[in-house]
């Protein structure tokens, strides 16, 4: 997967669509973006905090910005709340604590995010939308067809591999990376997908998180899905 595919494949940002609920902000703002000051999102900024990296949570706090920037950019109106939550939560995954056995990781991260957004009451209905919007941070293919929220927020991440930076403004762009730095993140970045992939290579075939296995884990292999379906499961029926 070349950096190109992988831009693309990330990109999923759509038209306007009807406006959600207005949600508390705080007053520090951040490339003109307000952060939210709920209870939700103050805990799920610390739960982050808790398991993250410095390098993985400031990808996190700039996928937030930079989703909020394009949904400015292209008048898409949405949860505020949700987005935060699912940006800053949305690597969870990647965190020893929350690790599966074999879940890919990005459903790991929407399975922390909904235990948070269940314990804070969140209606069935949103907890899904952030379960989505966190599962299918990586994958613009699907996202692009689903709520804004999950539009938003695979476009956040899309646009700190360098995606959508046409449609925001360099002002914008260069308040983000001073409150967020991008200081060693490739690098904390690959190396955290790097676990993954070699704790449990079978959930990566989806994603990116297998490239990242053939570069940097010796040995790493998945098996041909043209290799396995030879061996008809119904030969043995009709004879």
């Amino acid at each position: 997967m070349t950096r190109s595919t992988f831009l693309g494949a990330l990109a999923a940002v759509s038209a306007a669509v009807p406006a959600q609920a207005s949600v508390t902000v705080s007053s520090k703002r951040i490339a003109g973006i307000a952060i939210p000051d709920t209870s939700l999102a103050k805990d799920a900024l610390d739960l982050a905090r808790s398991v993250e990296s410095t390098e993985i949570l400031n990808h996190s706090l700039r996928t937030y910005l930079f989703a909020e920037l394009i949904a400015t950019a292209k008048h898409i109106d949405h949860d505020v709340e949700l987005v935060y939550v699912a940006s800053i939560l949305h690597d969870t995954g990647l965190c020893a604590k929350y690790i599966s056995d074999s879940n890919p990781f990005e459903v790991d991260g929407a399975n922390v995010a909904r235990t948070l957004l269940t314990s804070h009451g969140v209606a069935d209905a949103r907890t899904d939308i952030a379960w989505d919007a966190i599962a299918l941070h990586d994958n613009g293919g699907i996202a692009r067809h689903k709520q804004p929220e999950v539009m938003l927020v695979n476009a956040g991440v899309g646009a700190d591999f360098g995606g959508s930076l046409d449609i925001l403004a360099r002002a914008d762009v260069v308040s983000v990376l001073q409150a967020a730095p991008r200081t060693h993140f490739i690098d904390a970045f690959l190396d955290a997908v790097a676990v993954v992939a070699k704790r449990k290579p079978s959930a990566c075939a989806h994603s990116f998180v297998a490239d990242v296995g053939y570069c940097k884990v010796p040995g790493f292999s998945l098996p041909s899905f043209c290799d396995e379906v030879k061996d008809d499961p119904f030969a043995g029926y009709l004879s």
